[in-house]
């Protein structure tokens, strides 16, 4: 299939929501020869510890009911192999689960990700094609397509469908990017409150509590006391290790 940017580009800005571009998006990869599509959106890939941070958005088309429950609440995504090879890559990628073949993800196959590969050679997801999107700011998008397939010939399928995902992606990311919600775009791995948030701005810009709580017009106890929150919140050991993770997170300015 030959892919014209222009239209594509055009057909995506007619659609009114980020839904409506996934199922446009899988009627493409679907002429493709893949069957299941899934996109996420993370604004922070990483935690401080280097750990994948879950989501802030997930599509998926043709995938197993229960997957979102076993990625969000079970801790799946963490131990994703395929995220974990694309968070630190930039080009797209075609990987298997199958045996004997030459994927990406031999490196990530030990025993720490058994869950997630059980459940992907249970469900036949077992090969596919993996778009990293390392956005400005530091977010971070990838749009995968699984051919649900035991062929052999599976892989090398996916390999020559690459240049198109590529494609697909980068145009259907420039349109997600202007249709995520405000509340998507913020880290949510750690929740401070807008008091929280204001006084560590004041400490990373150098106010000592007694100056923080001048400009708050709250008492210097109040003030501390929401640094302390806000330093417990972070899993931080003291006040400047507090501001490193809450400017990591993009809670402050910088």
């Amino acid at each position: 299939m030959r892919i014209d940017l222009m239209t594509l580009s055009d057909e995506l800005a007619r659609l009114a929501s980020l839904d409506d571009c996934v199922d446009y998006i899988q009627t493409m990869t679907d002429t493709l020869g893949f069957q299941t599509l899934i996109y996420d959106y993370v604004p922070v890939p990483l935690s401080h510890e280097g750990a994948l941070i879950n989501p802030s958005v997930f599509k998926a088309r043709n995938v197993p009911s229960d997957m979102r429950a076993f990625w969000f609440e079970r801790g799946y995504c963490q131990i994703d192999p395929v995220q974990q090879c694309a968070v630190r890559r930039t080009a797209p990628f075609a990987w298997s689960y199958r045996p004997n073949t030459c994927s990406v993800l031999h490196g990530c196959l030990g025993e720490p990700y058994k869950p997630v590969i059980d459940y992907i050679l249970d469900n036949g997801l077992t090969t596919g094609l993996t778009v990293p999107l390392h956005l400005p700011g530091g977010a971070f998008a990838t749009l995968t397509s699984i051919i649900t397939t035991t062929e052999r010939d599976a892989e090398q399928h996916a390999q020559t469908s690459l240049g198109d995902l590529m494609l697909l992606a980068h145009a259907f990311q420039t349109r997600a990017s202007e249709l995520l919600a405000p509340t998507e775009c913020f880290c949510n791995h750690a929740h401070l409150t807008r008091r929280e948030r204001e006084c560590l701005q004041y400490s990373a810009e150098g106010l000592t509590a007694k100056g923080i709580a001048a400009a708050l017009n709250r008492s210097q106890a109040t003030v501390n006391l929401h640094l302390s929150s806000a330093i417990r919140k972070l899993g931080a050991r003291n006040r400047v290790e507090a501001i490193v993770k809450g400017l990591h997170y993009r809670l402050l300015k910088f």
